[in-house]
């Protein structure tokens, strides 16, 4: 996810690595099918150039998976993905739009005008949740139209979302994470949870956690205060858990393996933190420079963390196994922010 309090510095990517196989080759074998690795590339702010890369496990095949199929870039800040009733829907959020792509062939299908925004979250086959940055409200978008009917004034600028039953939570750029009941399109009520707000991981029907990354002092780099990960339940919601990091930062990275129910956080170093139960453990400190974003293919139970290096200059994916060895390094866009596995 890019970090809220240097949204205004960031951004966009063009996937210019190619595999040793020929060109032509790697064509052949995308455009059989967009199955694979999806790593969205932000790219350099104001550049044009951000993207989605499409990485074919088990090989070196990785290419521009939208321009390889529609002819153009992205544009903008592709901030991130979504699967929804078989399509793909790319935020790019500096060109304030939404890109729908065919999930089979990644052809174009629709361009959705949306002031800076972030991620869309599926209500319904029928509607939709649109986040916004500077705006503080959440659009809602019709699937069968591809149009925004309406918004709903949450008072915050807004991110990630998750679900319980039918309340959806939505990280904020405050400390709250505020709650909408889906039925009524209304705002219910809001839970406090800390500062630097990052990202709202889904665990199950009736659980999600949400990754507060704490704050530092922008100038000399000291931490203030504290990340932790909350885990919410129920309905109403109920606050189950709290675990305490021992470090903060300006922003964070989460995913989650269900297969053995553990969160794994990071909070930009190269430290992957494994959150079991009620502690939190340094899982291992890798060769990744700066991890800021990171993805959990359920599939292999591989992590895949991104490294955007200097912001303007083609990023990185490491993949981990399970003992805790970097696999493969992929040289991917600019600023990839997150993976998702379409496998």
């Amino acid at each position: 996810m890019q970090k809220i309090n240097k949204i205004a510095a960031l951004f966009l990517a063009i996937p210019l690595i190619f595999s040793s196989c020929k060109k032509e080759e790697n064509k052949t074998v995308v455009t059989e099918n967009y199955k694979g690795t999806l790593i969205v590339n932000e790219g350099g702010f104001q550049k044009s150039n951000g993207s989605i890369g499409l990485y074919k496990p088990g090989t070196d095949t990785y290419v521009d998976a939208y321009q390889a199929a529609n002819g153009i870039p992205l544009g903008d800040v592709v901030q991130s993905i979504s699967a929804i009733n078989n399509s793909f829907y790319i935020v790019v959020n500096g060109s304030n739009k939404i890109e729908v792509v065919n999930q089979s062939n990644f052809k174009n299908t629709a361009t959705i005008t949306a002031s800076s925004p972030r991620y869309v979250h599926k209500i319904n086959n029928k509607k939709a949740y649109i986040s916004h940055l500077f705006k503080n409200e959440v659009s809602i978008l019709n699937l069968e139209t591809n149009k925004i009917d309406n918004t709903i004034d949450i008072k915050h600028w807004s991110e990630h979302f998750g679900q319980i039953d039918s309340i959806i939570y939505i990280g904020t750029n405050s400390t709250k994470v505020m709650m909408i009941n889906a039925n009524t399109d209304r705002v219910i009520d809001s839970i406090e949870i800390g500062k630097g707000l990052g990202k709202i991981q889904q665990l199950s029907a009736t659980k999600i956690a949400i990754l507060s990354a704490g704050a530092k002092d922008w100038t000399s780099g000291a931490v203030l205060t504290n990340g932790k990960v909350v885990f919410i339940s129920n309905t109403p919601a109920k606050i189950v858990s709290t675990v305490n990091l021992t470090t903060g930062n300006f922003g964070g990275a989460m995913c989650y393996n269900s297969g053995t129910d553990k969160v794994y956080v990071a909070l930009g170093g190269s430290a992957i933190y494994e959150v079991s139960g009620t502690t939190a453990t340094d899982w291992t400190t890798l060769a990744v420079t700066s991890i800021y974003g990171l993805g959990l293919d359920i599939a292999t139970g591989n992590i895949y963390a991104t490294d955007a290096k200097d912001y303007s200059s083609n990023g990185t994916v490491s993949i981990i196994n399970s003992s805790k060895e970097i696999v493969k390094t992929l040289t991917v866009g600019i600023v990839p922010n997150a993976v998702f596995f379409n496998n």
